[in-house]
């Protein structure tokens, strides 16, 4: 079975957190960043391209809705 890389993105911690205790369980599925906004999304995804981004939709600097637009022209 291949892993799959997933980032998190959310501006609460504890959502974060929570997510990546239950992805953690998952041997196939591995959190390889988790940032704080959407800004901080474009740049990590300049540097990895994951499987699968679990973002919300309302966070601060750039929300998720208009990151994912910017995120999908990077991978």
């Amino acid at each position: 079975m291949s892993v799959r890389n997933i980032v998190l993105a959310d501006d609460h911690v504890l959502i974060r957190r929570g997510l990546k205790k239950i992805i953690d369980g998952e041997p196939t599925l591995k959190v390889v960043g988790d940032v704080n906004d959407g800004l901080e999304l474009l740049s990590l995804l300049k540097k990895c391209c994951p499987d699968l981004i679990l973002l919300d939709i309302s966070m601060p600097n750039l929300r998720g809705i208009e990151a994912i637009q910017e995120a999908k022209k990077l991978c």
